[in-house]
């Protein structure tokens, strides 16, 4: 398989792509640059949860651990199997640069400067290789860099392993197009783009998969295509394979981890649905689908239903069969036909009227809010848009005077919607971006070991603030990363969190430290003991008890089955069996916490990551 372009491909991009690329990566830079020079905002529902498991993959890889599946930040070591089950695409954007060295904030903000790169060199390429030069390759070029709804989750959700899935619609479609004109980058780029799409976001993958599967309906009908559906149906068997390292103990280890919350289906996130009383994100993103659908209008007042084909079927409307115009551009494009079906049900996902669709699909109930579909509808309709592009010259159908001058007052309300679906979030953006104060005390608070006191931390941490919000000052001096308990061990009750805030949950610590002996009597006068960690990393930790009377060791981690707990007395040569979880002499006490039984004396007790000592 050839993972370059091509040739041909490359000679194609270099004859007169040279400004198209040159300008999206201008335009990239330019819409980065709030960030690059004010930060990116802390105060995202979502973004300092990924930026905290970038920093903690970092600590366990300069750790030793290369593939780390256990955060220790979160909660101060009571620990998280996100990076286990959270695809590690951003995660590692932004944890490269970490574990080099450079600081957290200045690492996110690279991060999205190459989200954004990705995002409008793909959408250049793509234009560039499909469509005729002049001005549609450069309106497409325009409109993917400035999509709402990537502007949404990249500065307003922090959504930034979803913005990477949706970037990279982009490539697969670059991708399809190699694919359609028979050529072996394609097969390469959008078994890659798929692949990357399935390591950014569990959402993103399975709404892009059911994407494909559209796409692959369309080589079945009115009459297959065995070649093309071979070559389609390799794409998602190459990606899956490329990415079964991930998904595949990912999936097997979800049933021991707890639900994300919600579980299913957020019935009152769809578009116009009612519920009175509140609003949600959707009363906010349905002028995007207001907008689309206006798009959608405009490409068909001004070129009908041109372009809209069958692979191999020839255009619908006229019966004719496909051919290359003069500048070598299929006339009727399967790709633009894919857009147009993408964009429609889209919209006809995020309505209220669906729900009996997603009673039927279960599994698609996971994307919890129908507005994520904005993601692949947004995509679906600037590829329906731009297709006029692929089309011969003089295709242009409004003649009637009252068609062009719809066709005009729908290209006047559809900037309008576009800009007002760009200003609705005006409030989150102006004056939100961190001080630079506050950017320092980021750096500091997330370089805190989650299991030792840390009173560079402690210092850093402002009283007010979002960063009060996401970080806890434990009274031992260790630094505590909010989080939604998502990827905490199935099991714990829920006397053992405390909400902070709607989603960013805390443990109800029963101790200031992290390690503390318990023994019998300890409240009625006897010796109190003592325990203390010696010795820790990403996959072990050794502690020390003095026991002067039975009782337990409670550790303030989770109890989770990936982890082994041993225990010897002091001057043995070799360990205990591993303790269970469950059943009598178990290692868990009923909230959740490791809870190690022992008797008088002198001991170790080692907490070892898939193993045994």
């Amino acid at each position: 398989m050839q993972l370059a372009l091509g040739r041909s491909a490359l000679r194609s991009l270099g004859r007169s792509g040279a400004g198209l690329i040159g300008f999206a990566l201008g335009l990239a830079l330019l819409l980065w640059l709030p960030i690059g020079l004010l930060g990116a905002p802390l105060d995202t529902p979502d973004g300092l949860i990924h930026l905290g498991w970038a920093a903690a993959w970092a600590q366990q890889i300069r750790g030793g651990w290369l593939w780390p599946l256990w955060s220790d930040l979160n909660w101060a070591g009571a620990g998280s199997a996100a990076l286990q089950l959270y695809p590690p695409l951003f995660r590692l954007m932004a944890g490269i640069p970490i574990a080099l060295g450079i600081p957290p904030a200045r690492a996110l903000e690279l991060a999205l400067l190459l989200l954004l790169v990705l995002n409008n060199l793909g959408a250049a390429c793509l234009a560039r290789l499909w469509l005729r030069p002049g001005r549609w390759q450069w309106a497409l070029a325009t409109l993917a860099a400035l999509n709402p709804y990537l502007f949404v989750n990249v500065t307003i959700r922090g959504a930034w392993p979803e913005a990477m899935g949706q970037l990279l619609l982009w490539w697969l479609a670059l991708g399809w197009l190699g694919l359609e004109r028979r050529r072996r980058w394609g097969l390469a780029i959008a078994s890659l783009a798929l692949a990357g799409i399935v390591l950014s976001n569990w959402n993103s993958a399975q709404l892009s998969l059911l994407a494909w599967g559209l796409g692959l309906g369309m080589l079945i009908r009115p009459r297959p295509d065995w070649p093309a559906l071979r070559r389609w149906c390799l794409v998602p068997a190459i990606a899956i394979a490329i990415t079964a390292p991930f998904w595949w103990p990912a999936l097997t280890a979800v049933g021991g981890v707890r639900p994300p919350i919600p579980n299913y289906l957020y019935r009152n996130e769809f578009l116009f649905a009612h519920h009175p009383g509140q609003i949600m994100i959707a009363d906010l993103l349905w002028i995007q689908a207001a907008t689309i659908v206006v798009l959608l209008l405009v490409r068909w007042l001004g070129w009908g239903w041109r372009g809209l084909t069958w692979a191999g079927a020839g255009d619908l409307k006229t019966g004719e069969a496909n051919t290359l115009g003069s500048e070598g551009h299929p006339e009727g494009a399967p790709l633009a036909s894919w857009g147009l079906l993408l964009a429609c049900c889209g919209i006809l996902m995020m309505l209220p009227i669906s729900e009996p669709i997603y009673q039927l699909l279960v599994p698609l109930q996971r994307i919890q809010f129908p507005w994520r579909w904005l993601g692949p509808t947004w995509f679906g309709a600037l590829l329906w848009l731009s297709s006029p592009g692929a089309l011969p010259l003089g295709s242009h159908q409004p003649r009637s005077v009252l068609r062009r001058g719809a066709w005009l007052g729908a290209i006047t309300l559809a900037a309008v919607l576009w800009v007002d679906s760009l200003s609705r979030f005006r409030e989150n953006i102006l004056g939100h971006h961190p001080s630079e104060l506050e950017r320092r005390s980021l750096n500091r608070l997330l370089a805190c070991d989650p299991l030792v006191p840390c009173p560079d931390g402690v210092d850093a941490l402002p009283p007010t603030g979002e960063l009060s919000k996401r970080f806890v000052a434990l009274g031992d001096g260790r630094i505590a990363l909010t989080g939604v308990p998502d990827y905490s061990p199935a099991g714990i009750p829920e006397r053992s969190w405390v909400r902070r805030m709607q989603t960013f949950w805390v443990p109800a610590w029963p101790q200031h430290t992290w390690v503390a002996f318990l023994g019998e009597g300890q409240d009625q006068g006897k010796p109190p003991g003592s325990a203390e960690l010696v010795a820790h990393g990403p996959t072990q930790r050794l502690i020390r008890v003095e026991a002067p009377t039975p009782g337990r060791l409670r550790v303030m981690q989770w109890a989770y089955p990936s982890w082994t707990v041993q225990k010897r007395r002091v001057g043995a040569i070799s360990w205990g069996n591993p303790l269970p979880f469950s059943g009598p002499n178990q290692a868990r006490d009923g909230d959740g916490w490791v809870s190690v039984p022992l008797d008088e004396g002198t001991w170790e007790v080692a907490l070892t990551y898939g193993s045994r000592r």
